[in-house]
C-alpha cells in the first residue's frame, strides 16, 4: 500500500501511520454506530454532507444534508436492533488531507446477514478527518420519502 503513486498530481504516497490514522478514525465512527450515538457520528462529518444513491427505478438521487437531516436519517438507520458489523476498508489517498474509502460490510442481526458496499469521500478539517460525502446504492426511495424537504 505504500508504493510510490504516479496517480496524484502531488506525487503523494501515504505513510503507514497516515493510513492507520484514517482507519482509526473509522474505528471510532464504527463504535458510535454500535452505541447508536448519532450525535457523536454527526460530529465526525463536514457539513453540508453530499449523499448520493439510486432509487428502485435506477435513477440517481443526490441530496445535500445539513446536520439535522443527517441526525434524522441516521436515527432511522440505527433503529432498534444494532447489527454486528464486520467492515473491510480500502482507503485511497488523493493527498495527505483527501481520501476515498471503499467499505465492504457484513451486517448480522440474529440469523439475518446483509452485505453492503459504500464509499466515503474523506477530507481533513481542523486537522481531523471528516466525511464529506457518502455514496451507497439502494436508498433513494427512502431518501425521497422521508428526507426530501
Amino acid at each position: 500500500m505504500n508504493d510510490q503513486s504516479p496517480y496524484t498530481a502531488t506525487g503523494f504516497t501515504p505513510t503507514d501511520e497516515q493510513v492507520q490514522g484514517l482507519l482509526d478514525w473509522f474505528a471510532e465512527y464504527d463504535a458510535h454506530v454500535v452505541e447508536g450515538d448519532v450525535e457523536a457520528m454527526a460530529e465526525m462529518a463536514l457539513f453540508p454532507l453530499v449523499v448520493m444513491t439510486n432509487d428502485s427505478a435506477g435513477e440517481c438521487v443526490a441530496q445535500e444534508w445539513d446536520r439535522a437531516t443527517f441526525v434524522r436519517a441516521m436515527s432511522m438507520a440505527t433503529g432498534e436492533a444494532t447489527p454486528r458489523l464486520e467492515n473491510h476498508r480500502a482507503p485511497v489517498f488523493l493527498g495527505p488531507d483527501l481520501a476515498v474509502v471503499t467499505t465492504n460490510t457484513t451486517a448480522t442481526t440474529g440469523d439475518e446477514v446483509a452485505y453492503m458496499r459504500y464509499v466515503d469521500i474523506m477530507a481533513k478539517a481542523g486537522g481531523r478527518w471528516r466525511f464529506k460525502s457518502m455514496v451507497q446504492a439502494g436508498w433513494g426511495d427512502m431518501m425521497r420519502q422521508y428526507l426530501d424537504a
